[in-house]
């Protein structure tokens, strides 16, 4: 992924906001933790299949994240990605439909 160029180095994302309202000595929230940081530091978007960290993840500082399952999506994620990737009130964090 480097080397095509599709990673971006965050340097600052740590958010005492999110951390002060998740367990973040929990494995199951520090393995992905980094995941809605760096979303909320850049664009606010997650890829992954982890329908678990999702949910552990899923707080009121992090309602704005759109977590998106490739998967479950299938070419949906592909097409929102490349046409602009507007916010979809579904795949947001906070969402509970």
């Amino acid at each position: 992924m480097r080397s095509k160029r599709k990673v971006i180095d965050v340097a600052e994302a740590e958010n005492e906001n999110v951390r002060a309202q998740l367990d973040a000595s929990a494995p199951a929230v520090r393995k992905d933790l980094h995941l809605v940081e760096a979303a909320l530091a850049t664009d606010q978007i997650v890829v992954s299949l982890d329908d678990q960290a999702r949910a552990n993840l899923s707080v009121e500082a992090t309602r704005e994240v759109m977590w998106i399952n490739a998967v479950d999506e299938g070419g949906h994620a592909v097409y929102w990605l490349d046409h602009g990737a507007n916010p979809v009130e579904r795949w947001m964090l906070g969402y509970h439909g």
